[in-house]
């Protein structure tokens, strides 16, 4: 933690993108970040100067609700598509919200609660176990370094 004032404030945010619960993410905005990115959605989804507050976890957890497969390049997104992660950014992350995080090991809050939202997670840290939606196998592959968990069937 760092005390800054106003100025140093607005310097340090202009190094961070678009916050999906904040009024700057707007669908007209995330069409933006996406255009001309001949990079995995996935890897855009994590990259805080273009999207902040996504992790890896939200990030496969995002792109299965949207049913987008983690390796397409994000230029080759559908309006739709990217109207459906835009919304599932949202959704995933408030509901992640509302059940205190995602705890996989000793972490608590502030509370000393663990968080709830482990168990509600769909594809994320499931390799081999049956998709609840198509009942296809759940795979894991890596996308910048970081494990990348989806369904081959529901996403595409």
């Amino acid at each position: 933690m760092k005390l800054v004032d106003n100025n140093e404030l607005a310097a340090i945010k202009t190094r961070f993108g678009i916050e999906p619960l904040q009024n700057n993410f707007t669908l007209a905005n995330l069409k933006k970040v996406f255009a001309n990115r001949r990079v995995p959605i996935k890897s855009i989804l994590m990259n805080q100067q273009k999207i902040s507050g996504i992790g890896n976890i939200y990030a496969s957890e995002i792109l299965f609700a949207a049913r987008v497969k983690p390796t397409r390049l994000a230029e080759s997104l559908t309006a739709q598509e990217i109207s459906k992660i835009f919304q599932a950014s949202k959704t995933i992350l408030k509901n992640a919200i509302k059940h205190r995080g995602t705890t996989f090991s000793d972490y608590v809050d502030a509370s000393g609660k663990k968080g709830g939202f482990s168990k509600l997670l769909k594809v994320y840290e499931r390799e081999g176990d049956s998709c609840r939606v198509c009942g296809g196998k759940i795979e894991n592959m890596k996308i910048s370094g970081r494990s990348t968990y989806f369904c081959p069937k529901c996403q595409k």
